[in-house]
């Protein structure tokens, strides 16, 4: 029975360091198949990871001088329609565009000043700095609606600012449509693209009807 136990005990010794040998190359070959799938995992999900991040950059950036231009061709029309019947009125107007947009960096391309009530009556205004000179007086849009310059470079704008109504009740209604140019950075969705926004707002009244 001594002998019988003795050599039982032999086979359970031998056996026990094959299995604990089979068992570790498992692990290894499973070990590197869950390494395989992280890598391809990683390789399929970074990528993707940093599109998002990209495009929700590149739209807030977008966004932001959306923002901006249309907080710009607000404020020109809220100003323009206390200028009134100015013969300035289209000049500082652009002027307030301008204030508005310099310190976000946005580049215009185009400041359209028209009559909200006959659309087709007004002027494009192309920005081009020092390009509109009479000496050392510049007018950086074309065509330059700067009366206090000689013509040219003044030119009188389509919609004449003299003519537009301020008397009440029925008080013109001044258009602006500010036209910009935004530069994608990582160019995934365009190299540039144009937007525009458009405000309009009544002639604040200058002449009140004495009978109203």
């Amino acid at each position: 029975m001594l002998g019988i136990e003795q050599e039982s005990g032999s086979e359970t010794a031998g056996t026990e360091p094959a299995f604990h040998r089979a068992s570790m190359r498992f692990m290894g070959i499973r070990r590197r198949k869950e390494k395989g799938a992280t890598l391809v995992e990683a390789a399929v999900v970074f990528p993707l990871m940093f599109l998002i991040i990209f495009a929700v950059a590149e739209f807030g950036l977008a966004f932001k001088d959306w923002l901006t231009v249309s907080h710009a061709a607000r404020e020109g029309a809220r100003a323009g329609a206390t200028y009134g019947d100015d013969s300035a009125a289209d000049y500082l107007i652009l002027l307030d565009v301008g204030r508005h947009l310099g310190p976000a960096a946005v580049q215009v391309e185009q400041v359209r000043i028209y009559d909200a009530d006959n659309p087709g009556t007004g002027t494009n205004y192309d920005y081009t700095p020092a390009a509109n000179c009479a000496g050392s007086d510049c007018c950086d849009w074309t065509p330059c609606p700067n009366p206090d310059l000689p013509s040219p470079p003044y030119a009188v704008p389509g919609w004449n600012p003299t003519t537009r109504d301020v008397a009440l009740p029925n008080t013109s209604t001044l258009g602006v449509t500010v036209s910009y140019t935004h530069d994608w950075i990582t160019g995934l969705f365009n190299d540039t693209s144009v937007f525009t926004s458009t405000v309009e707002y009544h002639l604040e009244p200058q002449v009140f009807d004495s009978n109203g």
